[in-house]
């Protein structure tokens, strides 16, 4: 039996995706000692791991990122997420690394897991030698010549052109947006009295021993050369939940409506930016409206709407995702990436109103594929969602397009597939690559 180490960063769907691999290893018989935020460790004891409290690196768990860090208020696209990468992911690495070695002083561990935003565990394991993997919850971060840049939300074009702009647009980005993010990643790796290294801090996002992606490849882009250890292994999705169905649940359940789901995500808490525009666009529509909020009550999204809510609206602070989306219809969100993979897993098409954060990649992949439509606003006028939902409920192409997504995912079972894999790099000490493909 192995012993792993979970370490994730203080936000809520990177540390709540890995929840099913480890309740796999731990059913197993491993041992799962799992670095993070102070809010999840509940839940991380539920599935038999073993928390671990950020000590001096800050937890900003449970609370408001935007409050926490006001530098960001206001940000958005490749200059929020290049500031959020000095400040916080690639900035908190010195601190994440002493915190996991006091872990690893009193524990042997075999081998780590992590997100990648979680830097400093690469550097723990170029220290210590113990071998490491990421999971993806975000688009694939892995980069070629015939792919765009990840930020600006740029779709692929052949061809030689194609390529010149992507290399232009990742000078442009490296020299402008992640230029302080590079100078404190070869600042940080000189402290710790790591060489320096021709990878970049994006680069090294990725572990090179095994990266587990919670997709499938028909909802990115093509590569060519897809290193052997990246794993596609379907969507992250969680294990069932005991839960009270409420009241209204058979409404849902038995609407003779279209259903359509609607949520902002956990980050971004302002109602007005999605949920009250949505409301107001399908009020008059015929439709089912359910709002899950991830901690607003009915009372709080009533008073953003400015009065009474819509009379074919549900209100809601959670729902397990996994079965409000078995019966939906249509998915509107802000574009979370752990939403929109869940949603598509359930061969649900999406309509994508977000550009904060990373929003702009994963909107990209929807159009994309064809899985839904991106509306390019954080704050979507009411009749452009209506429009739009109309659209994905009208025309068969959208869920026809969301259908062949999920019969791939449905090829997966990501808990299981990544907890195998893990226990191969942990008993091999090696890079773990894909049959058949050679690294």
């Amino acid at each position: 039996m192995a012993t792993f180490l979970f370490a994730s960063i203080a936000i809520q769907a990177h540390s709540t995706n890995p929840l099913p691999i480890a309740a796999r290893l731990v059913e197993r018989g491993d041992t799962v000692l799992w670095y993070a935020g102070k809010a999840f460790h509940e839940r991380i004891a539920q599935v038999g791991a073993v928390p671990f409290s950020y000590v001096a690196a800050p937890d900003f768990s449970g609370v408001d990122f935007f409050d926490f860090f006001p530098q960001f208020k206001g940000m958005s696209g490749p200059k929020m997420i290049g500031r959020a990468f000095e400040d916080v992911f690639v900035g908190h690495a010195p601190q994440r690394v002493a915190d996991l070695r006091a872990i690893t002083a009193h524990h042997h561990v075999d081998a780590i897991l992590t997100d990648g935003l979680s830097y400093g565990v690469g550097m723990l394991s170029e220290l210590e030698g113990i071998p490491w993997a990421t999971f993806g919850d975000g688009p694939l971060p892995f980069e070629d010549a015939d792919t765009p840049p990840f930020g600006p939300g740029m779709l692929p074009m052949a061809g030689p052109i194609g390529r010149l702009r992507n290399r232009l647009v990742r000078v442009i980005g490296a020299r402008v947006f992640f230029r302080g993010t590079e100078r404190v990643y070869t600042r940080v790796r000189a402290d710790l009295g790591l060489p320096s290294v021709a990878r970049s801090a994006l680069d090294a996002i990725m572990s090179p021993m095994l990266h587990l992606q919670g997709c499938t490849p028909s909802f990115d882009y093509p590569r060519r050369d897809l290193p052997a250890h990246i794993h596609w292994v379907g969507a992250l999705r969680p294990d069932p939940q005991t839960w009270s169905r409420p009241e209204w649940w058979w409404m849902a359940e038995a609407s003779e409506r279209p259903v359509v789901h609607i949520t902002q995500g956990s980050l971004r808490t302002d109602m007005n930016e999605l949920v009250v525009p949505a409301l107001r666009a399908l009020a008059d529509e015929p439709v089912l409206a359910v709002v899950t909020t991830g901690g607003a009550g009915a009372a709080d999204v009533e008073l953003a709407f400015g009065g009474p809510l819509p009379a074919n609206c549900i209100v809601t602070p959670w729902v397990p995702y996994d079965e409000l989306l078995a019966v939906a219809d249509v998915f509107v969100t802000n574009g979370g990436y752990t939403g929109v993979t869940w949603a598509l897993a359930h061969g649900v098409p999406v309509v994508q109103c977000g550009t904060t954060e990373e929003k702009a990649e994963i909107a990209a992949r929807i159009h994309w594929s064809g899985t839904g439509l991106r509306l390019g606003k954080t704050h979507p006028k009411p009749e452009t969602v209506r429009r739009a939902v109309r659209r994905v409920l009208d025309e068969p192409t959208f869920r026809a397009a969301a259908s062949r997504v999920q019969s791939e995912m449905a090829e997966h079972d990501a808990a299981n597939e990544s907890a195998d894999l893990l226990e191969l790099l942990a008993a091999t000490k090696s890079p773990v690559g894909r049959a058949g493909v050679r690294s």
